[in-house]
Parts: C-alpha cells; sequence; structure tokens
C-alpha cells in the first residue's frame, strides 16, 4: 500500500508542526506537504493527487471557503477538513454543507487523528461504492448468459399473474419451448387444478405479504411427476410497490427425500457434538485444579512416611478441594447463568488471605512439578513469602470464599501453565487507597509470571470466551479459553474489575485483580471475626446514619426470586435509610403493594412464573391509588437495547444492567424519588 500524501493549507508554520506532531502520535504515517498561499495551494492541485486536505479558515489574502471551492471542482472525491483556531457554528454548519468532511478547532487537535480516520474510511467507501457500480453494470450484462444457461428453472409474473419471462430450462421439465408460456397464467398453461392453484395462491401471497415464499410443487410433464424446490420473492418499483415476483425452481425429484433425511441427520450431530464441547470444555477447566490437589497429596500419602502436621495439612487439602468439586458440579450449570448474567453469590464479610492461600495451596504442586519459584506476598505487613497467614481484617471483603478462590487459582493456573520450567509466578496481595474519583478503598491481587506473555495485539480479547492466541503457542500449551472470562465475571459480580499488562511475547504478563473492600473494617486495627452479611451491613448502616441516609423515610419494594440478590438489595437500600419490602415473586409483590404503598419498586425480570414485564403491566393498571403510578427501576441481567426498550415499553422508568453496584442502585432510586 502506497503512503498517504496529505495536502496542508496553512500559513503558520508552528501550527503545522503541531499538526504533523499529532498525526505522528495518532499513528497516521503520511507524507504532509505544506502550502501557505492560494497559488501554492492551486498550483499543487494541478499538480498531484491528494489522499486527504487539511486547511486553515483564516489564511492572508485567501480564505478556507475559497481553497473549499476549488477542491470541490478540481477533486471533489478528497476529503476536506478544516483545522482552524476559531470557527462559529453557523460557519461551520456552512462549510459542511459546501462540501466540507469536518472541521476540527486547533484547541481540540485531539479530535484530528479520529476525524482523518473517519475521513479517508469514508472516502474509500465512496469509492468501493463507485467501483461496485461499474462491477453492477457489468455483471447485469452477464446475468442473461447465466440465467439463460441455468438448470435452474427461473421466471418473471406480473401482478396479474401473467408469465412475461420463463428460461429455456423449462423444456426439460415440460418438453415445450419458453414461448409457450410467454403472457400466458398459470390456469392458461393447461396445468392441473391443483398445480396452477397453487402457483396462485403462491403469487398472491407474495403480493399480500410482500414476503418471499419457500415451497415444493409437484409438476406434471411427459416423463412423471418431478418434484422441484421453488423461491419466490417480490421485486420492487422506483414507488416502492411490487411490479414483478421473481421464481427459481429446482428439480429436486432424486435428492429430496435423502437431502432431507441427511440435514436432518447433520443437524442432530452438530448439535449433540456442540452440547458435548461446551460440557467437556467447562468440566475440564472447572475440576482439574481442584483434582490436582486431591491426586497429589493423595499419590504422596500413599508412597512417603509423612509427619503429622504434613499428615494433617494434606487431609485438611483433600477435605477442602473434596467439598469444592461438589460445588463445582453445580458450577456446571452456572456457565449458562453467567452468559444470562443469573450467577450469585453466597457473599458474606470474608478475609482474602486465606481465599488465596488455599488457591496457592491447590496449585503448589503444579509448581513444583515444574520447579516453579512460587511466592506470594503481603505488601505493608511483616514478611509472608512462600508462608501461611491467618486472618487479617485489613483485607476483607464482601464476597463468596469459594468464588474468590476460583478467581485465584483460575490465574495460578494460567500463570503456571504458561510459565517454562524454572520461572517465578508471584502473588501479591496489597491495599490500594481511595482516589479523587472513588471513595472505596480496594484489595488488589496481582498474579504476576514469566511465561510466554502476551501479544498487544491479543490482549483485548485475553478475557473473551472461548478466545486465544493463535501460533504454536496454542497447539503447544492447548486449552479452552474459559479461564480467564470466568476470572472477568466473578471479578466484577463482586464489584471489582481486572486488567492484564504484558511487555510482549516472552515477557511474562501480570493479571490485576481489584476489589472493593469493607468499608467498616478498614479503620480497624484489632482482628475481626467473620460476620454474616446482614451484620456487616447493619453496622454499616450505623455507621452512616448521620451521614448517607440519602433514602431517609423512602419505602422501596424489592422484587427478584433470587433471594441472595434480593436480600443484597435490601440490605444495600437499608443501608442509606430506606425503608423496605420484599418479594420473591410477582404474585407476592401485588399483594404486598396496596398495604406498604412503596414510593420506589426495584424488580429483576427474570422470574419463574410471571416476569418483570408483566408485573409492571398489571401494576400500571392499578388505580393511582392503588399504586399504580410508582415509579420503577428494571433491575436485569438482560443489558441490551432491546431489553431496555421493553423495560421502558412496559412502565419502567430506569433499566439498571446487572452486575449493579450499591451506590448505582441508591442513586437510581433517589433520582427517582427526585423526579
Amino acid at each position: 500500500m502506497s503512503q498517504l500524501v496529505f495536502l496542508l493549507l496553512e500559513d503558520s508554520l508552528l501550527d503545522a508542526e503541531l499538526i504533523q506532531a499529532t498525526l505522528a502520535e495518532g499513528g497516521i504515517t503520511c507524507e504532509l506537504i505544506q502550502v501557505q498561499t492560494g497559488e501554492e495551494f492551486q498550483a499543487k492541485l494541478n499538480s498531484s493527487c491528494y489522499d486527504l486536505i487539511l486547511s486553515d479558515y483564516t489564511i492572508p489574502g485567501f480564505d478556507g471557503f475559497a481553497a473549499l471551492e476549488i477542491a470541490q471542482q478540481q477533486c471533489p472525491e478528497v476529503p476536506f477538513i478544516f483545522v482552524t483556531a476559531t470557527m462559529g457554528e453557523e460557519v461551520a454548519i456552512e462549510t459542511l454543507k459546501s462540501g466540507a468532511t469536518d472541521y476540527v478547532l486547533k484547541q481540540r487537535l485531539d479530535r484530528l487523528v479520529p476525524s482523518i480516520i473517519r475521513a479517508l474510511r469514508e472516502a474509500e467507501e465512496v469509492k468501493a461504492r463507485q467501483k461496485a457500480e461499474a462491477e453492477l453494470h457489468r455483471r447485469e450484462q452477464e446475468f442473461r448468459a447465466l440465467v439463460e444457461n441455468s438448470p435452474d428453472i427461473i421466471a418473471r409474473f406480473d401482478t396479474n399473474f401473467r408469465t412475461l419471462y420463463i428460461s429455456p430450462a423449462i423444456t426439460q421439465i415440460t418438453d415445450l419451448p419458453p414461448e409457450n408460456f410467454l403472457n400466458k397464467t398459470p390456469e392458461e398453461h393447461n396445468l392441473p387444478e391443483q398445480v396452477y392453484q397453487q402457483w396462485v395462491e403462491e403469487i398472491q401471497s407474495v403480493l399480500e405479504t410482500s414476503q418471499g415464499r419457500f415451497f415444493e410443487l409437484e409438476h406434471p410433464s411427459q416423463t412423471g411427476t418431478r418434484y422441484l424446490d421453488v423461491r419466490m420473492v417480490p421485486e420492487y418499483g422506483t414507488d416502492g410497490t411490487i411490479e414483478t415476483i421473481l421464481s427459481v425452481a429446482r428439480d429436486i425429484t432424486v435428492i429430496k427425500r435423502a437431502e432431507i433425511k441427511l440435514r436432518e441427520q447433520k443437524a442432530e450431530l452438530e448439535e449433540l457434538n456442540r452440547v458435548k464441547d461446551e460440557f467437556l470444555a467447562v468440566l475440564s477447566h472447572e475440576l482439574r485444579s481442584p483434582l490436582n490437589a486431591i491426586l497429589g497429596w493423595s499419590k504422596i500419602l500413599r508412597g512417603r512416611n509423612v509427619d503429622k502436621a504434613t499428615l494433617e495439612r494434606a487431609l485438611e487439602t483433600i477435605e477442602r478441594n473434596a467439598k469444592l468439586q461438589t460445588q463445582l458440579i453445580e458450577d456446571l450449570l452456572d456457565v449458562s447463568r453467567i452468559i444470562r448474567g443469573k450467577l450469585s453469590l453466597k457473599a458474606h464479610k470474608t478475609n482474602l488471605v486465606p481465599a488465596i492461600e488455599a488457591a496457592i495451596d491447590t496449585m503448589r504442586l503444579a509448581a513444583q512439578a515444574k520447579s516453579i519459584d512460587f511466592r506470594f506476598s503481603i505488601l505493608d505487613f511483616a514478611s509472608h513469602m512462600n508462608k501461611l497467614s491467618g486472618e487479617n481484617p485489613k483485607f476483607e471483603v464482601l464476597g463468596d470464599p469459594n468464588r474468590l478462590q476460583q478467581i485465584v487459582w483460575n490465574l495460578l493456573s494460567n500463570a503456571i501453565k504458561f510459565t517454562p520450567n524454572t520461572g517465578r509466578v508471584e502473588i501479591v496481595l496489597e491495599r490500594v487507597e481511595r482516589t479523587n474519583t472513588t471513595d472505596t478503598n480496594f484489595a488488589q491481587i496481582t498474579v504476576k509470571d514469566t511465561g510466554m506473555g502476551i501479544r498487544s495485539d491479543f490482549i483485548p480479547y485475553v478475557f473473551d470466551s472461548f478466545r486465544q492466541a493463535d501460533g504454536s503457542s496454542t497447539r503447544r500449551f492447548g486449552g479452552l479459553g474459559l479461564g480467564l472470562a470466568i476470572v472477568r465475571h466473578l471479578v466484577e459480580l463482586h464489584g471489582g474489575n481486572v486488567s492484564v499488562q504484558s511487555p510482549g511475547e516472552g515477557k511474562g504478563a501480570t493479571f490485576i485483580v481489584r476489589i472493593p473492600m469493607v468499608k467498616s473494617a478498614e479503620s480497624k486495627v484489632s482482628r475481626a471475626e467473620p460476620k454474616e452479611i446482614q451484620d456487616l451491613l447493619s453496622t454499616q448502616h450505623s455507621e452512616l446514619s448521620t451521614q448517607n441516609l440519602v433514602l431517609s423515610g423512602i419505602r422501596v419494594l424489592v422484587v427478584d426470586d433470587d433471594t441472595d440478590s434480593r436480600d443484597f438489595l435490601a440490605f444495600a437500600l437499608e443501608a442509606s435509610g430506606a425503608e423496605i419490602a420484599s418479594a420473591s415473586s410477582a404474585t407476592e409483590a401485588l399483594n404486598i403493594l396496596p398495604t406498604f404503598k412503596p414510593m420506589v419498586l426495584v424488580s429483576d425480570i427474570g422470574m419463574p412464573d410471571q416476569d418483570g414485564y408483566s408485573l409492571m403491566r398489571q401494576i400500571r393498571e392499578l388505580p393511582y391509588e392503588k399504586g399504580g403510578a410508582v415509579p420503577a427501576i428494571a433491575l436485569t441481567a438482560y443489558a441490551g437495547d432491546a431489553d431496555k426498550k421493553a423495560a421502558l415499553a412496559a412502565g419502567f422508568q430506569t433499566h439498571l444492567p446487572k452486575p449493579v453496584a450499591p451506590d448505582d442502585i441508591v442513586n437510581a432510586v433517589s433520582e427517582l424519588v427526585k423526579t
């Protein structure tokens, strides 16, 4: 591909240099030719061709409009972008009407590169369209030759069912020349009544529905009945009405029944293979690491004499992972819930340190087998390198311990898998202080390895399901491309985020997980015992009672069939001062509504028996005094634009996609109350 050549009309050398630097920083490689006067501009256009024109609006002895007019006359296909210090809205609109592609203020040169990329893309699209139009004309000439020689019967009918054209292939079916069918209706073709009635009905259906028709037809011939597969579609005139009907019929007498049977068998086998592959993928990824610990320790105990401490440690590890495997059987069903956003957490106040240590213990044998230097450290504390630690309230989060462990061992499994023998895998746990943009402290887990690294072009896809890097590394290491996608989803369910960094192939990778810490635990110095989530939120509620009870006095009805989600929403809203009533179904919500008289309703969409849409439609049919006008929030895993429109159409005022942070639901309720 040849280098891009841009023409720049700019009288300021400094501004020209800034523009050149902006293009370079934005990754646009081009030859930038600068001219300072109208005469030079005209001369350059006369002598050369350019991919893009950039022009200041104010030029001594010349002006941007004049430059635009010249460019439109000589090379209208070339994008023209104004880069100017000032341009009023009316002038900007006028330039765009006159043919300018865009305008960028010099104070906002960060917009220049995106504008150029868009302009070049649009110019290429115009060229492609013009080329396509020329190609279309050529192909139209070829089309008739193809039709005339096609084994398929191609015909065109008018809206009165008369045959305007039929291809020579009709002779193979009827032993009659095409001329015998022209300007005749199906009835006039001397066909059996059943056949011509079917033709008339199908053509009539296309005319009435403006939809294509696909059907099979038994057509008589001198050699016996022929079976035809017919495609019939409408053809429109310039006024948008149907002018003709195009029909393509293929003789499928011999292969029809065999083809249908083969297609059904193929579809069945493909579906079975898809289900099998998905199941094996999840089974392999979710169970391999716990099995490693169980089988590894079992083999050690069978083959060695170990001391009592080691025996206790081994039995504890085996028991913990056996229980985890029991839970993971249920987790296999969660994969479909992940896709639908319905995976729930058994969350309570928990310490990250034991969860990390449990994951490390699970993966320790795999690391030892490759002689990997396997390290765990906690910053701001006494040395923790390669040692186990007890509870530490500084790293307490609101989460599911099993899922937190799953996050860590998925990352460790990935790191160990791609780290060569005698390499290094480090796990660092530290506290990240609140910033100007958030009032929450985070527990940060960093997993760093010295493995094969990640290509820069693949980093955006690392957390996509079933997505793997191409090349020999994939063939060497295999893998299903599911673990990191599960990590991202579980981290986000905990209100956190995960990211990845890598200097490049062969230079290792670093995964960083951040999970919000429990506020009440951050101010404590002494060791804290685990509490249930309700106790935790009740404590937070009391601490915030004089600071952030933004929903004080607000009655909220929470509707969700999932107990954990319902409890989470109730506790989060109560912590901000709201008075809560909870319902596990639409029916229960309708019974509570008249007596509780909520000021806001928060409802899940996906529920058994009756979904959130049905609930909201029933509520909107109630009179005002019975709650028919209550403001409502749709809280759902269905997060597409169509789902949002469906929620608003059903009567909800707000649509919040899951997972949702406590602050988001509190703010949404607060905003609805204000309106």
